[in-house]
């Protein structure tokens, strides 16, 4: 009869251990659904299509493949200050078409590093980092965001932030696309 009490007594002493452990352990991350993992890759895909043409110096050739594969043909640009005649997938066409052949300015001659991916539905939001020379040439980490709307496949509608030195490159600098 003891020795059954002191058993008891043992099993019941890890029930308190048992709990804290179980209250501490971490929660299970977030999964995204399927939907917003394929629309997670559609905004890699872009930008990886965007850097090859920029590495390969033919963003002006590939401008209109590229726009009519991920932009919806009725492409929505959220940028201040950004007005431009015809459609913004056509818009963007004109700007990638006028990036010249050559070198890449500072910065943005490799992919920018992927700071967070993050999907919600129809919409997915990238911020990626580029060192790029400040006013006095000092090299220095910039953070890009951009989010897009997703819709039938393709990037339906885009805001961003681009930081003053990326969005106004020094003169002497090769232009780039937005």
């Amino acid at each position: 009869m003891i020795v059954a009490k002191k058993r008891a007594g043992m099993r019941l002493a890890w029930l308190p251990l048992l709990a804290g452990m179980a209250l501490s352990a971490p929660a299970p991350a977030a999964t995204n659904t399927p939907a917003e993992i394929i629309n997670e890759n559609l905004v890699l895909d872009f930008y990886r299509a965007l850097d090859a043409a920029n590495a390969a110096g033919t963003m002006a050739q590939q401008a209109r493949h590229i726009a009519e594969r991920y932009l919806s043909p009725d492409y929505i640009q959220h940028r201040e200050g950004e007005s431009a005649p015809g459609t913004a997938r056509e818009a963007f066409i004109r700007n990638a078409k006028a990036v010249p052949a050559g070198p890449l300015p500072p910065g943005m001659n490799q992919p920018a590093r992927r700071v967070a991916l993050m999907a919600d539905g129809d919409r997915v939001i990238l911020v990626t980092s580029r060192d790029v020379p400040d006013a006095s040439g000092r090299i220095r980490p910039v953070f890009l965001f951009n989010m897009f709307r997703i819709a039938g496949g393709k990037l339906a509608e885009h805001w961003d932030a681009i930081p003053a030195q990326i969005g106004s490159p020094p003169p002497d600098a090769r232009p780039m696309p937005r």
